[in-house]
């Protein structure tokens, strides 16, 4: 009997994100291999990855790759990889801010980096967007703390505050602050009119467009977005002409369900109850209410690059975010941002240096914690432990 190949692995919770961890001596290095490596061990395609360690939704269909440093200002790699469900792609082509926070506690416990009591600090280069990303971690008695009184909207309990810190992620895709050089543009969407966009790219690269303009109250729940094909027609579209001037036309076209750029559809602060249950979302605890929208389906979770994209967007006079945030917000660094399934708060600085807009803070909190460890089993047997 044939002896069937195993990989170690770990199984990380960062934020509403969860992700399958792995070293990187123990993956394939060529791309297109590692991409049929995930596929197998994820269980794709199938849309409930039955035969794999895919959870079947895309905020749990995610790959984290760890490594060594190989910049000076790093301690640790990590490439990360939206691991398709329906379609057998692996997308590369951006980072996933919620498991950014998982890699922190993972490189403390598998020994990248020393934890000292208090708060270690892990600077994590993010090969995806050859970025670095800041994470704060608390630590007592060298170990990453898991309990504390952070709630997060999408996770049940409290965990451990973790702090991220994007802001030398800036241009992370196109390498520009500001793609379209303007914080608002009047985008022509051939088939479908003109919208007032504003593309950002902090972090990741998103376009923000109101709800208004696409038809929306803005606090539609994931499911009923994703159920109304006229509205997805719409979003897909701008998102394809924001692509195309970007200079992401190849990507885009080579992917049945491309991750880049999101779409985030901001409203005034509304009240509604949020996705996953529990209490009413208040207009008055939040500063703007906004759901995203890639990969063909609307996130349940705002993902922590698109809040650290969206807060910093918040601040640049004119753009589309600005213009619906609350005055409130405009006296503090902190953003409330109201998503499907609670609240996300960040901090954000933004100001302009000899013309130039300089982003000086675009941080969250996240918890994180390992969930599982140990082998899992390949059919690709080609591979051994």
């Amino acid at each position: 009997m044939a002896k069937i190949a195993s990989v170690p692995f770990v199984l990380m919770r960062g934020g509403t994100s969860k992700g399958v961890f792995f070293d990187e001596g123990d993956v394939p290095q060529d791309r297109a291999a590692l991409t049929s490596f995930l596929l197998d061990i994820f269980g794709s395609p199938d849309k409930r990855q039955i035969d794999g360690l895919g959870g079947a939704d895309k905020l749990t269909s995610k790959a984290a790759i760890i490594g060594r440093p190989i910049r000076p200002d790093s301690d640790v790699t990590y490439l990360f990889g939206q691991v398709g469900i329906q379609a057998p792609e692996v997308d590369f082509n951006l980072n996933c801010g919620n498991l950014t926070a998982a890699v922190g506690v993972y490189a403390i416990e598998q020994g990248f980096v020393h934890g000292a009591d208090g708060n270690a600090s892990v600077r994590v280069h993010n090969l995806n967007t050859d970025r670095i990303i800041r994470v704060d971690v608390p630590v007592t008695g060298g170990v990453p703390d898991v309990e504390g009184d952070l709630e997060i909207g999408g996770v049940p309990g409290t965990g451990a505050p973790i702090s991220l810190d994007f802001s030398q992620a800036t241009g992370a895709i196109t390498g520009k602050f500001l793609p379209l050089g303007a914080a608002m543009t009047l985008l022509t969407v051939p088939g479908h009119g003109q919208f007032e966009v504003s593309v950002v790219d902090c972090a990741n690269l998103v376009v923000f467009v109101s709800a208004d303009s696409v038809g929306m109250r803005g606090d539609e729940t994931p499911d009923e977005i994703d159920h109304n094909v006229d509205l997805k027609t719409v979003l897909n579209a701008i998102r394809a002409e924001v692509a195309a001037r970007v200079g992401l036309e190849e990507y885009w076209r080579s992917r049945s369900v491309p991750s880049t750029p999101m779409c985030v559809v901001v409203q005034r602060p509304l009240t509604y109850r949020p996705y996953t249950g529990g209490r009413e979302i208040l207009a008055t605890s939040i500063d703007l209410t906004c759901r995203q929208f890639s990969t063909g389906a609307t996130s349940k979770a705002m993902a922590a690059t698109v809040t650290a994209c969206t807060g910093v967007a918040c601040r640049v006079p004119g753009s589309v975010a600005n213009r619906y945030l609350s005055d409130r917000a405009s006296t503090n660094q902190r953003v409330s941002i109201g998503h499907p399934s609670g609240i996300i708060n960040v901090e954000s600085v933004v100001d302009t240096l000899d013309g130039n807009i300089r982003v000086g803070a675009a941080k969250i909190l996240r918890t994180a914690r390992r969930i599982a460890d140990g082998k899992v089993y390949s059919k690709n047997s080609r591979r051994s432990a």
